[in-house]
């Protein structure tokens, strides 16, 4: 790759990374910062390469020597976070994010992004309000609107929660997702009747969840209708990784009835 300009060698590293071969990325990107020292975009694509095959203590010092040079830098402070967190260390993480906000400015899908990084190692106080900047920033952005949902049942909000995730839905109706996660949250807030409408406008070709496809069987019990009986049978297995197992449609069955009962 001698000949290869330093873009080339960031799409390289990416291609590699997208790809999940991150050890070849991270060659293929060091190589380009020796050739192009300094290059800030191949210094945060070997620190982001480090950080997928552990290195998490590599990523953080390549970032903050860039951070100390662009301290602004809404990419270098966006990285540093996600290599905070990936090295165990939420406080510094926190106040990286704090600078990467300002950086941030009104860029929505840079705060999505941030807010995502915590959600996801289960910091889901820290990424509640960066969610709900997102999408105050862009209020037609269902994604924004889906992760807020779910911070907020996450930090048993579920009033607001309902209604973000409605609003995601309401935005992006074709958004499976966040249809299965509303079902989700309706059937545990004791609404069966809307819990199973919701489930059942979400397509059995559609990519499901197991907590979803769970609450809608004990919802809607295995259908009578032989095309359907089959779709849902395939869905069960290419969801739970098998045909349900001796004994469990006569569970669910029961869960089922127990659901109908009226709530004392």
């Amino acid at each position: 790759m001698s000949s290869y300009s330093s873009e080339e060698y960031v799409d390289r590293g990416q291609t590699l990374l997208r790809a999940n071969r991150a050890q070849e990325a991270l060659d293929v990107l060091e190589e380009g910062a020796r050739r192009f020292p300094g290059d800030e975009d191949l210094l945060v694509g070997t620190a982001m390469a480090r950080l997928k095959i552990g290195d998490a203590a590599g990523a953080i010092a390549t970032l903050e020597d860039l951070r100390a040079k662009r301290p602004h830098s809404s990419d270098i402070l966006e990285a540093l976070v996600e290599a905070e967190l990936a090295g165990g260390l939420p406080e510094r993480a926190a106040e990286a994010a704090r600078d990467a906000v300002k950086a941030a400015g009104t860029d929505a899908r840079a705060l999505y992004r941030l807010a995502r990084s915590f959600y996801s190692r289960g910091l889901y106080r820290e990424s509640l309000p960066l969610y709900e900047r997102a999408a105050v920033l862009e209020a037609d952005w269902g994604e924004a609107w889906f992760g807020l949902g779910a911070a907020e049942w996450a930090l048993r909000q579920p009033a607001s929660a309902e209604a973000a995730l409605r609003r995601a839905v309401e935005l992006e109706p074709k958004d499976w997702q966040a249809r299965q996660f509303l079902g989700c949250v309706l059937c545990d807030m004791g609404r069966k009747a809307e819990a199973k409408e919701m489930l059942e406008s979400v397509p059995l070709d559609a990519p499901w969840q197991k907590p979803a496809l769970e609450r809608l069987v004990a919802l809607a019990w295995w259908p009578t209708d032989a095309g359907r009986r089959s779709d849902m049978e395939t869905l069960w297995r290419r969801v739970m990784g098998g045909s349900p197992p001796a004994g469990v449609l006569e569970v669910l069955d029961e869960v089922s009835r127990r659901m109908e009962e009226p709530s004392p």
